[in-house]
C-alpha cells in the first residue's frame, strides 16, 4: 500500500506541530522555568502554528480542498517569518539542529503541497 501525497503532506504537518511542542516541553523539561513554557504556549504566533497546523494536517487527511490553501499559505507564511530569521542565524554561523529539521520539514510540505498528485486529490 503506497501512501497518498495528500496523507504525506498530512503527516509532515502533524510532524511541524510536533517539533512546536515538543521543542517548547524540551526546553521546559531541561529547565523547569515553569513561566517560559506559560509565556512560550501564550504567544499568538505559537497558538497559531499549533492551530493552523493541527488543521490542515486534519484537513489534508481527508483532502479537504481548503486544506490544501491553507496549508500552501501557512506554509508561505512560516517560510517567510521562520526563513528570514533561520538565514540571520546561518550568517553568524549559529544555527540549531531543531531549526535544519524544522526548516526541511517546511520545504518538504510546501514540495509534498505543490506536487500535481496532492493538488489532484484534495477535491473534497
Amino acid at each position: 500500500m503506497n501512501p497518498s501525497h495528500t496523507k504525506l503532506a498530512s503527516v509532515v504537518a502533524a510532524a511541524y506541530v510536533l517539533m512546536v511542542v515538543g521543542g517548547m516541553l524540551l526546553h521546559f523539561f531541561n529547565t523547569s522555568e515553569l513561566g517560559t513554557l506559560k509565556y512560550s504556549l501564550m504567544l499568538p504566533a505559537t497558538l497559531a502554528a499549533i492551530f493552523v497546523g493541527g488543521l490542515v494536517a486534519f484537513g489534508l487527511w481527508h483532502r479537504f480542498a481548503w486544506a490544501w490553501w491553507l496549508g500552501l499559505a501557512a506554509v508561505g507564511i512560516q517560510l517567510i517569518r521562520f526563513g528570514s530569521w533561520f538565514v540571520s542565524r546561518l550568517s553568524v554561523g549559529n544555527a540549531p539542529m531543531a531549526s535544519w529539521v524544522i526548516a526541511l520539514l517546511l520545504v518538504a510540505f510546501l514540495l509534498l503541497l505543490l506536487s500535481k498528485n496532492t493538488r489532484q486529490q484534495c477535491t473534497r
